[in-house]
């Protein structure tokens, strides 16, 4: 199992509004903290090892410097703490996994109508 020094989000480059919002990440990440590779970049290949085949790119996901992978609506709360919005992070806490997961999975199954209402743009990579 490969380990990283700080959490790297991983996402998909070809999606547009993934894109958007690894970019809105940076932004909000303001003392480097966090990491970001899209997923299917050479180096991602070892942090998704742990899952099956069938499931690495499934969905964007947080590795942590122990190992453990995030993902999907409650992987959020990773990636708030992460980049140090623990207000939004404890808020995010305090909702349901079964409340995150669902909001998840309606965003990613409209992922390609809501990317046309965002400002297309690059896919950021920031690591280690």
């Amino acid at each position: 199992m490969t380990r990283v020094q700080r959490p790297v989000l991983l996402y998909d480059p070809n999606c547009r509004l993934c894109r958007f919002a690894a970019r809105v990440v940076v932004r909000l990440d303001r003392g480097d903290r966090l990491a970001l590779l899209p997923l299917s970049s050479e180096e991602a290949a070892p942090l998704l090892e742990p899952l099956p085949e069938t499931e690495r790119f499934s969905s964007w996901r947080l590795a942590e410097p122990d190992g453990t992978l995030s993902g999907r609506g409650s992987g959020a709360r990773g990636v708030l703490r992460a980049i140090g919005l623990d207000s939004a992070a404890r808020l995010v806490e305090a909702l349901p996994d079964a409340m995150l997961e669902s909001t998840y999975d309606v965003v990613a199954r409209n992922r390609g109508r809501l990317g046309r209402l965002v400002p297309d743009g690059p896919a950021p990579r920031r690591f280690p």
